[in-house]
């Protein structure tokens, strides 16, 4: 009972794994999966209307008629762009009463049977992107669906047909999409290991460039906020490693970590991406990332072993969505990693901003 809590209260997948795609410029290929699936199973459920074995009542063909049109309209929207969380979970709440819908619809329940089929792959991409209750759901759509057909089956005299085929379909199902959900469980795990910096447990530079661009995805224009980074170099670190040595080094990181840490909200994206070097962004007014980074200066200044960091901050105002935030962080780390080195030259322990160094 307690991993069957877990599972049922675990996030879903959706943000990670739409970042991994896009990532991987699979977003595209996905789409286009998307609308044909779900298009063929609109045609499928239109083409029953011809057939004798098809919806036959007027209820029953208004059914189909709706139930074909709505799955239309939801693959021409995957086609037109990839949805938002939000909209993927209407999508597939939408989804289920259309198959639903049309396939009690037809008139043979054998037939209809055999369309219970088309809730498999709905199943799988929502055991993929969602969580366990949209699965449960529209597991539990399917099923019931599958029943409806056996119950209309065995009325008609077949009882064992009907047993038999409500087995082999539940089977179907219920297999496939639990797989799915075990499989893609265990690649954001591996997925959140890849991305994360073992000794400090911050993000690394992987970590970061997904929690940044994630960042710039939400951003509220309207307000033309600031997206800031920080490149944060520790001074003397090198020294301290050879006269104290690599676990006093390896303390020295992980307070500065806990200093991130205590800094950043939710506006933020924190990372180690080198020996001594860490990454600091934040989406807020220019004066409040200047006084976080002030405060982060005081706090590594202030940890027991003496040690300083310099800082070098670059900025740029956000005042619409980035076409190309990828790019965009880049170019703003160069900027920012031009300025920690100016700090560094000026001696160390304080902040240059990008716009006060030649580039």
């Amino acid at each position: 009972m307690h991993g069957i809590g877990l599972w049922w209260r675990q996030p879903d997948h959706y943000d990670w794994l739409t970042s991994y795609l896009k990532g991987r410029r699979l977003l595209p290929f996905m789409r286009w999966l998307m609308f044909v699936v779900l298009l063929t199973i609109a045609a499928a459920i239109a083409l029953t209307l011809a057939s004798p074995a098809g919806p036959q009542t007027p209820a029953q063909r208004i059914a189909a008629y709706v139930a074909s049109a709505g799955l239309a309209v939801i693959s021409v929207s995957y086609l037109y762009r990839w949805p938002t969380r939000v909209q993927s979970q209407v999508f597939s709440i939408a989804g289920n009463a259309c198959i639903a819908a049309g396939v009690l619809a037809e008139a043979d329940p054998r037939t209809a049977m055999i369309g219970a089929v088309a809730f498999v792959g709905l199943a799988g991409y929502v055991a993929f992107f969602h969580t366990a209750p949209f699965l449960v759901l529209t597991l539990g759509t399917g099923v019931a669906t599958a029943v409806v057909s056996a119950v209309r089956i065995a009325m008609a005299g077949d009882t064992a047909m009907a047993a038999a085929k409500l087995l082999i379909l539940c089977g179907g199902i219920l297999a496939v999409p639990f797989c799915g959900q075990v499989m893609v469980h265990w690649l954001s795990v591996d997925s959140l290991k890849s991305s994360t910096d073992t000794l400090t447990g911050l993000p690394n530079r992987r970590g970061f460039f997904r929690s940044a661009q994630a960042l710039l995805r939400h951003a509220d224009y309207r307000s033309r906020p600031y997206f800031t980074v920080a490149m944060i170099d520790l001074d003397g670190f090198k020294k301290l490693n050879d006269t104290l040595g690599h676990p006093a080094g390896d303390m020295v990181l992980v307070a500065v970590a806990d200093s991130l840490r205590h800094v950043s909200g939710s506006n933020t994206a924190i990372a180690r991406v080198g020996g001594e070097e860490f990454l600091f962004a934040q989406l807020c007014t220019l004066d409040e990332a200047r006084d976080s980074t002030e405060e982060l200066r005081k706090a590594i200044a202030a940890v027991p072993w003496g040690v300083t960091a310099s800082f070098g901050l670059a900025s740029t105002v956000i005042r619409a969505p980035a076409l190309k935030p990828l790019e965009l962080i880049e170019w703003l780390i160069a900027r920012a990693d031009s300025a920690m080195y100016a700090a560094k030259r000026s001696g160390g322990n304080q902040i240059r901003y990008a716009e006060d160094v030649p580039q």
